[in-house]
């Protein structure tokens, strides 16, 4: 029997929902500096909430994770609509720098939920050509990160509003995707094929029942060496990203003196731009020309032009929007090479990949608080350049350990 075709509606709220959460999470890059400027919060401080907020992003991995396994993907999603509009709203209130770091970190929950529902989804329906499809998924995420910024860029210089107002604000289209995503019929559950997996002799041997692909718990996803070395390669791609997003409107403003509010603006929106425009034309080329070797010479580009543009200086703000277009694949070809890899068990296998890279990106993020006190303004950034080179090796070692497995 062939597989069914994706019903158009549930296209509709995959695509729609991820550019959504680009939009949401994106506007951090103008509202961060704000919040840091505002509260008179320093560089580690800066630095903590950065990394507070990381790590509860990789407790709402864990968590949506066994949700998503025990409720299926609908609620998962439904719950992060849910955790996000009680972040979005209540950030009106924060009326101190810790109230608005704890403030975050609800929001934060629903992006968990969206990040494992939404990823989840992908590698369940996005079986054939992989690569292009998840990096079409994710490039609607960046379509929707290109106009968070511009957005909240709007709120507070145009409309003459306080950072408080721009995520109430932008509740509009969140209520409008939560009415399309309740009204679609997503994927149930693997039951069928666990049925299967329980005649084989494994099964047959100890007489309990096996688990669905879907429903394989963390610890034994955890098990798996090749979850680890993807999920560090997704780790360290995910702090380049961020420090893109949330430190880069401090870099430019602490050692070239540019407002954050409009050049810190201008350059997250157009690291998103070339980082959209790459997922969107990228996934393409990727089926050509292999996952393992995209990655390697995105990592190895990244390096390359952050390194280039520390080193100009000035004239080199301009080459670090570029680094978005390497930037941009890495985290959806890792996910569809380990559609590749785990098969109908890669459903499973991603929040135990994800919680791993948000772990790494907690961490991270927490040193280029301490980069930017110990170092001075420019580290935590230029920081990014060693990053990249370690990103490099692992990916050497990743196809060295599937050579060996051959």
């Amino acid at each position: 029997m062939g597989k069914k075709p994706t019903n158009p509606l549930l296209l509709v709220v995959i695509f729609g929902d991820i550019a959504l959460y680009g939009f949401v999470s994106s506007m951090r890059g103008v509202t961060f500096p704000l919040v840091k400027n505002g509260f008179g919060a320093s560089y580690n401080e800066q630095g903590l909430m950065t990394a507070i907020i990381s790590f509860t992003a990789v407790c709402f991995c864990i968590i949506p994770g066994m949700f998503m396994s025990r409720f299926g993907l609908k609620k998962t999603i439904m719950t992060g609509f849910v955790v996000m509009i009680l972040g979005m709203a209540s950030l009106y209130t924060a009326a101190g720098f810790r109230m608005a770091t704890a403030l975050f970190l609800i929001l934060q929950g629903g992006f968990g939920f969206f990040e494992i529902g939404l990823n989840g989804m992908g590698v369940r329906i996005f079986t054939v050509k992989s690569g292009l499809m998840m990096n079409l998924l994710h490039f609607f995420f960046g379509l929707g990160a290109t106009v968070g910024p511009r957005f909240a860029g709007f709120v507070v210089n145009r409309l003459e509003l306080s950072w408080q107002h721009v995520y109430p604000m932008a509740l509009v289209p969140v209520f409008l995707f939560l009415a399309v995503s309740l009204a679609a019929r997503f994927p149930g559950r693997m039951k069928d094929e666990a049925r299967s997996v329980t005649e084989n002799k494994e099964s047959s041997v100890s007489g309990k029942p096996a688990e669905a692909p879907d429903q394989i718990p963390l610890g034994s996803a955890l098990k798996e060496p090749l979850v680890w070395i993807i999920g560090l390669i997704m780790g360290l791609v995910c702090s380049i990203e961020a420090c893109s997003v949330s430190w880069s409107g401090l870099y430019l403003q602490d050692v070239f003196g540019l407002d954050p509010a409009t050049g810190g603006a201008a350059f997250v929106s157009a690291f998103f731009l070339l980082y959209t425009l790459s997922r969107l034309l990228g996934g393409f080329f990727i089926e050509k020309i292999g996952y393992l070797k995209v990655v390697l010479i995105a990592s190895a580009a990244i390096t390359v032009l952050l390194l280039a543009s520390f080193v100009l200086g000035k004239p080199g703000i301009y080459l670090l929007p570029v680094s978005g277009l390497f930037v941009s694949p890495i985290y959806p070809t890792m996910l569809a090479f380990s559609v590749g890899i785990f098969r109908e068990k890669a459903q499973a296998m991603s929040p135990a990949i994800i919680s791993i890279a948000f772990v790494l990106n907690g961490v991270i993020q927490y040193g280029f608080g301490l980069s930017n006190r110990f170092l001075g303004a420019p580290w935590a950034y230029r920081s990014c350049v060693m990053y990249g080179v370690i990103m490099f090796f692992l990916v050497l070692k990743l196809r060295k350990m599937l050579k060996e497995q051959l």
